[in-house]
């Protein structure tokens, strides 16, 4: 489909723009012009650009699976916008739009010094995703193109709010890739994690994560919050981050943006697994953040649920031998004793196993299949009894007593470790 430069003329009290539009299939036997009739009194404010044409007939390109080439002047936010706009839409309603390539005579470009763009950077899989997207050689929209990350000493388990020195530790493994690729690390700390509580922060750590650009108003002009899950998932999980509300903490100078809706994060891991700056340094680990090789390698527990799932996905995609970061093997009983204990595993499991499948490693899904029964049918009862066992210590000291003895048994057969101690 083409798009040709739009023409504006007047007549009879009204002013006219329209564009000449090439359609490739012919089915509907559309006509040749598109065109927009206003008041003669409108006719200052008619641009000479085409993004009225672009976002009215972007739909139809994406539903007849056709190339767009738009002759005429677009602005240069539009374009992006209806980039995410194709990603959202082709994940929403796949049946019905497909992505298809915009082409553009001319973009509008907003001058640079206007503000710099940040994206929220804790080394994990989203983030580092969101990072790469922006990046000058993936990103063709200048204003869009990422120049800080922004991480928080606060957030996690691994603070360091007295400044000891620790979490700057974390902080010189990440400086050497901002700084191969021109960006800059800016690290903010903040208590706000002791007014909010660990509750409070799941369920709106988009505010918490904007918080600190907020605070530096005259440095950014756009913000990135990366998307948790993908659209299609986010009416199933009510999380802290949202498509639909982490714009709205946006200022007039600042915007903040939901970055990434339209990948799993199986397609994310993908994706950032071709970028060699993540192999020792993707950070996922549920604990505390440790470090190897001298301080410049993240070093994973290789335990954890989140810890194993994106070590099996690496696995999948024949790159975990790269992530040093992971510096224990990945091994099959392992996999099979992941304990799911998150309803997340609705959003990441399934994708995995079905990936796991497409590439031939049935043994990798059937112990995914083996890990979720025993999750639910097994650790779920077993954790709902300690659960109630805990509350009876609480309220019995006699109970307690004499719960302590089996305690200390399975303690020292290996056993219970994460549910009672």
């Amino acid at each position: 489909m083409i798009i040709r430069e739009p023409r504006v003329t007047t007549n009879a009290g009204e002013v006219r723009v329209e564009a000449e539009v090439g359609v490739e299939r012919r089915d509907g036997a559309p006509p040749p012009f598109l065109w927009f009739v206003f008041p003669r009194a409108y006719e200052r404010f008619v641009g000479e650009g085409s993004d009225a044409f672009a976002v009215a007939l972007l739909p139809l390109a994406m539903s007849l699976g056709e190339r767009l080439r738009v002759e005429g002047k677009v602005s240069c936010r539009l374009a992006a916008g209806m980039r995410e706009y194709q990603r959202i839409q082709s994940a929403w309603k796949p049946e019905l739009f497909r992505q298809v390539q915009v082409e553009y005579g001319a973009l509008r470009e907003r001058d640079q010094s206007d503000g710099a763009v940040a994206a929220s950077f804790s080394g994990g899989v989203d983030s580092f995703q969101t990072v790469w997207s922006h990046l000058p050689e993936n990103e063709p929209y200048p204003p869009f193109r990422v120049s800080h990350c922004l991480m928080i000493n606060g957030f996690d388990d691994d603070s360091d709010l007295e400044n000891t020195g620790s979490f700057l530790a974390l902080q010189r493994v990440y400086e050497p890739v901002m700084a191969a690729h021109g960006l800059e690390l800016l690290v903010a700390r903040t208590n706000l994690l002791q007014f909010l509580g660990t509750q409070l922060r799941a369920q709106a750590f988009a505010a918490f994560l904007t918080a600190p650009a907020l605070a530096l108003g005259r440095l950014f002009s756009r913000f990135y919050v990366s998307a948790g899950a993908r659209v299609t998932d986010m009416g199933l999980f009510k999380d802290g981050s949202h498509l639909m509300l982490d714009h709205l903490l946006s200022t007039e100078t600042m915007e903040t943006s939901h970055e990434g809706a339209h990948l799993t994060r199986l397609e994310k891991t993908l994706a950032i697994s071709r970028w060699p700056e993540t192999y020792a340094r993707l950070r996922v680990c549920f604990n505390a953040t440790g470090f190897q090789e001298g301080g410049r390698a993240i070093a994973n527990c290789c335990a954890c649920e989140k810890c194993l799932r994106t070590m099996v996905t690496l696995e999948l995609a024949g790159v975990l031998r790269n992530y040093v970061c992971f510096p224990r093997p990945l091994r099959r009983r392992d996999v099979r004793n992941i304990d799911f204990a998150s309803s997340r595993r609705d959003f990441f499991i399934p994708e995995i196993i079905e990936y796991a499948k497409r590439v031939g490693r049935d043994d990798i899904a059937r112990d995914l299949r083996i890990a979720l029964f025993k999750s639910a049918r097994i650790n779920a009862p077993i954790r709902g009894a300690v659960h109630a066992s805990a509350r009876l210590a609480a309220r019995s000291p006699l109970y307690a007593a004499a719960a302590a003895v089996p305690k200390r048994a399975l303690k020292r057969a290996g056993f219970g470790r994460g549910w009672l101690y």
